[in-house]
């Protein structure tokens, strides 16, 4: 179960990119209208296809979305996302139990606050990319009022 609460603001974070050319900060993120993050179960055989499912349903959102994928494997590219690597998930532990789970998503509106929230042991539990999409919208729905 994540341990964060709906309406509260997400953990402050520094994540290096996957090919560790720079770092990403949750502040960096600041004023896109909404932001997934997206915490993989470890590798397994569909994760490659889960994330190409995902790119391609990333490339549908605006540019005032943003999707950061989030693990300690390396995962291959994506063109729609940010990959970060957590090392052995040590920002991970700010935002769910990783006794209870594996993985783990959030989505924020602009200013980091947590709109909707879930967790996965493996690639099945994840939601389907086009549900993220949906969650998206909901938030550009009530933050564009």
């Amino acid at each position: 179960m994540p341990i964060l609460q709906a309406g509260k603001l997400v953990p402050m974070f520094t994540l290096p990119t996957s090919d560790g050319n720079r770092t990403v900060q949750r502040q960096d993120l600041r004023g896109k209208a909404a932001l997934l993050l997206l915490w993989m179960p470890p590798h397994e055989e569909t994760t490659n296809h889960y994330l190409a499912q995902l790119d391609h349903e990333l490339a549908t959102w605006g540019d005032q979305q943003r999707a950061l994928v989030i693990s300690d494997d390396d995962l291959p590219d994506m063109n729609h996302a940010l990959t970060l690597h957590d090392a052995n998930h040590a920002v991970a532990a700010h935002f769910f139990d990783q006794n209870e789970a594996k993985g783990a998503w959030f989505i924020t509106d602009r200013y980091g606050e947590l709109f909707a929230q879930g967790t996965a042991n493996s690639i099945a539990d994840l939601p389907a990319p086009a549900t993220f999409t949906e969650w998206i919208e909901y938030v550009n729905m009530r933050c564009s009022g």
